[in-house]
């Protein structure tokens, strides 16, 4: 995939990612904060390892989903040297950590990032998660899925985790038959966003259960 202005991507391509000598990863979280822990664990790591103040971290709920989310802001988080929010998502039933997501971009900053710094950390962070085993055949790379959101990554474990790495309000080209395409230019602000899953095919949220109606 190439990053300069904008970004392109190909079609289903596969990601290279399946040497037997690359480390496997294993979805369990966002750094200390890991798959299982109830809110008030998390809101104890999330002091310290991000360095925010408990009265700093908002909650709010998802009416749809029956979840409740976390979500903590900060002044930079490598691989951008710009704000960030990382929401850390609990389960409806469980109330355990079942979804974290890293969102660079914030539309409501200050100090927004540079698109050519959300492009450059984009294809950085594409590289690292492209230098693990996932599980067979369940890693891709410059899949677009929008006018211009493209999944930069996408990666199952082993287990039932799953990472996506998703770039959005971008402009990119796309090849296909040897037929070159480009997106319309985007409306918005651009974004980087890391989605890190415990649970990618039974997520704990609210559903109408099968024959209810």
């Amino acid at each position: 995939m190439l990053f300069a202005s904008s970004v392109t991507a190909s079609a289903q391509q596969p990601a290279k990612t399946t040497q037997p000598e690359l480390p496997r990863y294993e979805v369990a979280g966002f750094r200390d904060a890991r798959f299982g822990m109830t809110e008030q664990e998390v809101r104890a790591v999330v002091t310290k390892s991000l360095g925010v103040k408990p009265g700093d971290i908002a909650s709010s709920t998802n009416p749809v989903e029956g979840t409740t989310v976390l979500t903590a802001r900060v002044a930079a988080l490598d691989p951008v040297s710009s704000p960030a929010q990382i929401a850390y998502i609990f389960g409806y039933a469980t109330k355990k950590l079942i979804q974290v997501n890293v969102i660079w971009g914030d539309d409501n900053s200050k100090d927004p990032a540079a698109p050519d710094a959300l492009i450059t950390a984009g294809s950085r962070l594409e590289r690292y998660f492209a230098g693990f085993t996932w599980r067979k055949d369940a890693a891709r790379a410059g899949i677009p899925v929008g006018e211009n959101t493209v999944v930069l990554f996408s990666g199952e474990d082993d287990k039932k985790g799953a990472v996506r790495l998703i770039a959005d309000g971008v402009r990119y080209q796309m090849q296909r038959d040897g037929n070159q395409t480009t997106s319309p230019e985007p409306k918005g602000p651009p974004k980087l966003i890391i989605n890190y899953i415990a649970d990618r095919e039974n997520p704990d949220i609210a559903k109408i259960e099968k024959g209810k109606f």
